[in-house]
């Protein structure tokens, strides 16, 4: 059995106090030893505290299972995002394909308006190239 410290701690509290630290200072991104922006992981708060991943999962599984659960909840969290963007752009897109179909109608009115217009000019040019037509003088106000 080992010696209590100065606060009355055994050496496997003092253990499980540094992993909780090295824990707490990866999540907050103020890691000492491991590099910022590093992954939360057992073996990222195993180099932080100084300990072995063996002493964490073997020792302290309940902060083997806190770290898990972070792990897990960054993975959910990142997979929500996702989720939401994604059903972000489906709305675009069926706001798009909507738009897209009116567009089409609206094109193929005007397609039919256009022959219909380009038939009429043809029909009047005729009548105006027509001999037998007499061009009536302007009225000037």
């Amino acid at each position: 059995m080992s010696e209590p410290d100065a606060k009355g701690r055994t050496r496997g509290e003092r253990t499980k106090e540094a992993i909780r630290l090295a824990l707490v200072r990866i999540e907050k991104g103020r890691p000492k030893v491991v590099e910022k922006g590093r992954k939360l992981s057992i073996k990222a708060v195993a180099e932080e505290s100084g300990f072995s991943r063996a002493t964490i999962t073997n020792n302290h599984p309940e902060l083997a299972e806190r770290i898990r659960e972070a792990v897990n909840k960054g993975a959910r969290k990142q997979r929500d995002q996702k989720h939401l963007e994604l059903k972000e752009l489906r709305a675009k897109l069926r706001a798009l394909r909507e738009e897209y179909a009116e567009v089409r109608t609206l094109n193929r009115d005007m397609a039919s308006e256009m022959a219909s217009l380009a038939a009429e000019n043809r029909r009047l040019r005729a009548i105006v190239d027509n001999e037998k037509v007499v061009a009536f003088p302007s009225k000037k106000p």
